[in-house]
């Protein structure tokens, strides 16, 4: 019990340091928390930006790696930017439009795109193997799912 100062018996002992919470370290580790806008994401827009995940995937996938089906360029990059949109900072995306516009044009655009490669596939017959067979239902449920998300975004 012996410090290196000396204490002066008239003052009474000092404090540890407070310990922070646990809860207080958790949000200082975590950078999801800090997103600005985060909170504010609605299961529509994340429907819609799950579809464009789906359609970048299947691009990569059998557009460029196996050569077997091609994803519209105008559906893949609706598709980026509805990835992308909701990991945006909201302020800078509603100096344009309100976020949730955005997103509901995102997902109709992904939704008519679809309904074009639907179309475009039954008249140019691509069912011929298994694999563009995988790539076009992969196509056609990202519109669907990018279809209801955007009929669920309330504007």
């Amino acid at each position: 019990m012996t410090d290196e100062y000396p204490r002066d018996p008239a003052q009474p002992p000092s404090e540890p340091p407070a310990q922070p919470r646990m809860d207080e370290e958790a949000e200082e580790h975590h950078p999801e928390t800090v997103l600005a806008g985060a909170g504010e994401f609605t299961s529509g827009e994340g429907l819609v930006a799950f579809a464009g995940l789906v359609l970048v995937a299947t691009w990569l996938v059998f557009t460029i790696l196996a050569t077997e089906y091609l994803v519209y360029w105008t559906g893949l990059i609706m598709a980026v930017a509805a990835a992308v949109t909701p990991r945006v900072n909201r302020m800078t995306v509603e100096q344009i439009a309100p976020v949730s516009v955005v997103m509901k044009v995102l997902g109709y655009g992904i939704a008519v795109t679809g309904v074009f490669a639907l179309l475009e596939d039954i008249r140019f017959e691509v069912y011929d193997e298994i694999w563009a067979v995988i790539a076009a239902l992969l196509v056609y449920a990202a519109s669907v799912m990018a279809f209801i998300g955007a009929r669920q975004i309330k504007t």
